[in-house]
């Protein structure tokens, strides 16, 4: 009897050049679905967050992460998983066919007989074009581009380089030269294209990570690259090069460069539901941000307080959510037991700001009251002139402020409260962080609740007066300012992208501003 090995599927899947929304659907659909996640060190590590959650992920390696595998490894680990029965994802920067060995990956598939699917991705050139405003092609410039390789050097243990470029066919050829993985051999190429009659003063634009938050742009002639590369410290690979007329295209096409935060890095140490929303806006206006929470959340250790409020909920005239958080975990308890929003009833719901009705609409709830303004104040005021007799039920955490509380009950409210959730102090920060933070890396560090300011201010030490601190509301700003930090900016409406907008303001200000 003869046994037949069980086979999965192969994905052959291009994550795009850097950031990580150039990545196709059906890439995002193919990791979702992934058991084996085998990608390249040059990726976006966000990509990953796509990936099947219980999926493995292996990275096979460039600068930096735990040492570069030879194609041969790369092929013979996704011949085994792929034998196991598994759905293997080859996750490649950039496209999958330009540059990428994938046609040796396709040979090897083929005659294991292993099914595989390939899934193209934005290749670098592509995206060179759209993220620098330097155009490849142009009626007066250029009418053809070639995509040539600067990778010189053996690789996996080869005697020879894969292949010798014609230097003299690549000089004359009619129009935009892009060269990919020339850094480390670019006093050679400079060199062949100007020997083989290509101008010294052809104008070349040398660009680091496209389209990431710190992409960088580097002008300069065919005949000065390398005493060009040899002033830069820092400048290191992935480098694309753009060799022709275009790469003179003016400054002021380059819209990626000219976004209000562009390259500009800042520290959320909110948690990551507030943070994520956060990142995503400070993403859209140019900068990055990193995520490193202050405080974390958990579950409370019993869920008998919850269950009760839960059990009498259509009794209340009002329930009140005081944070993202509290909504997720007490709408989760009640899925939990079987239950939706038909519990509510009658029962109205009110929200303390924009990112808790945002929490809720996800939810399928809509809120009744949220105040323009973030913030248990701004709620009081619309709640307080016709509570009397009402009876109000706070979904919130035991840290939480109680004045609102307070205030209700002295207006002969019946108010509740029941803690869905605790903050708990984060023991310490990774030692690269605080370096970082020592160096001054940072623009700035958000914060969107006392407690987290606090808790940041005690995690970071002395480092902590020299940051410039922006925060939602001004009780954050007096306890960062009672902590020694002098660099204090206040939202000006207590929402996220009030935030955002304080930090755009502030900068464009002071452009020279840093931590």
């Amino acid at each position: 009897m003869t046994l037949v090995k069980a086979s999965g599927k192969v994905y052959l899947v291009g994550a795009g050049p850097g950031d990580e929304g150039l990545i196709t659907w059906r890439g995002i659909e193919i990791l979702a679905q992934a058991d084996i996640v085998l990608y390249d060190g040059l990726i976006n590590p966000r990509i990953l967050r796509h990936a099947n959650p219980m999926a493995t992920l292996l990275c096979v390696g460039k600068h930096g992460h735990g040492g570069m595998w030879s194609q041969k490894e790369i092929d013979d680990e996704t011949v085994r998983y792929a034998w196991e029965g598994k759905r293997v994802v080859r996750l490649k920067g950039g496209d999958t066919t330009v540059f990428a060995r994938t046609a040796e990956e396709i040979e090897r598939l083929v005659a294991e007989g292993i099914p595989f699917e390939v899934v193209p991705g934005i290749t670098a050139a592509l995206a060179v074009s759209a993220y620098t405003g330097i155009p490849l092609t142009h009626r007066d410039w250029a009418s053809s581009v070639a995509l040539v390789t600067g990778q010189l050097q053996v690789v996996d243990g080869d005697v020879l380089p894969e292949d010798t470029p014609n230097w003299s066919s690549i000089a004359s050829f009619p129009g935009t030269l892009v060269i990919y993985m020339g850094m480390t051999t670019a006093s050679v190429w400079s060199q062949m294209l100007v020997q083989y009659g290509r101008p010294s003063s052809t104008p070349v634009a040398l660009v680091r990570r496209v389209s990431w938050h710190d992409q960088q742009t580097v002008r300069c002639t065919l005949g000065t690259v390398a005493q060009t590369l040899s002033q830069l410290r820092g400048f290191r690979p992935p480098v694309i090069a753009i060799v022709g007329e275009v790469a003179g295209a003016p400054l002021n096409m380059d819209w990626f460069a000219q976004r209000p935060l562009s390259g500009k890095r800042f520290l959320i140490a909110s948690s990551e539901s507030t943070a994520t929303k956060l990142e995503s806006l400070i993403r859209e206006e140019g900068g990055s941000a990193i995520l490193e929470p202050a405080m974390k959340i958990a579950s409370p250790e019993t869920w008998t307080q919850i269950d009760e409020a839960i059990d009498k909920l259509h009794g209340f005239d009002w329930v009140v959510f005081a944070s993202p958080q509290g909504v997720d975990r007490f709408l989760q308890r009640m899925w939990d037991r079987g239950l939706d929003a038909r519990a509510f009833q009658s029962s109205r719901i009110a929200s303390v700001g924009e990112s808790t009705a945002l929490s809720l609409k996800r939810w399928g709830l809509a809120s009744d009251c949220t105040p323009p303004t973030a913030g248990i104040e701004p709620l009081l005021s619309l709640m307080l002139p016709e509570c009397r007799g009402k009876r109000y039920l706070f979904v919130r955490t035991a840290t939480g402020k109680q004045a609102g509380l307070e205030a209700l009950v002295a207006a002969d409210a019946l108010v509740e409260s029941v803690d869905a959730y605790i903050q708990q102090p984060v023991d310490r920060w990774p030692e690269s962080r605080l370096e970082d933070l020592a160096n001054g890396e940072y623009q700035g560090i958000l914060v969107t609740s006392q407690n987290i300011a606090v808790q940041a201010v005690r995690l970071m030490g002395k480092a902590a007066a020299r940051q410039s601190w922006y925060c939602l509301s001004e009780s954050i700003a007096e306890a960062l300012r009672g902590l020694g930090c002098t660099e204090v900016f206040v939202a000006a409406d207590a929402s996220l992208g009030s935030l955002v907008e304080r930090i755009k303001e502030r900068l464009s200000s002071d452009p020279g501003s840093h931590v």
